[in-house]
């Protein structure tokens, strides 16, 4: 039986008083919120963005050289 109920809250709570609600959810509320939570994050990213990486994608694709290695990576930003 799946049990189909709203909350409306109103009240200030800190980020460790989340966590503390988020712990008493069962595994299969947890796994939705989690779902929830990723979705919340992709839908963040703005179209601009999306595109700007599309076309880097692209661009690397045509021309691979253009990509550097983790060390190439390291010693131009000095790490």
């Amino acid at each position: 039986m799946q049990a189909d109920y709203n909350i409306n809250l109103n009240i200030p709570l800190n980020f460790n008083q989340v966590v503390d609600i988020v712990r008493q959810l069962s595994p299969k509320e947890k796994s939705r919120l989690k779902e929830v939570l990723e979705n919340e994050q992709l839908a963040d990213i703005p179209e601009e963005h999306k595109s700007i990486v599309r076309q880097r994608m692209k661009a690397s694709q045509i021309d691979p050289s253009r990509l550097m290695n983790w060390d190439e990576v390291k010693h131009k930003i000095k790490l």
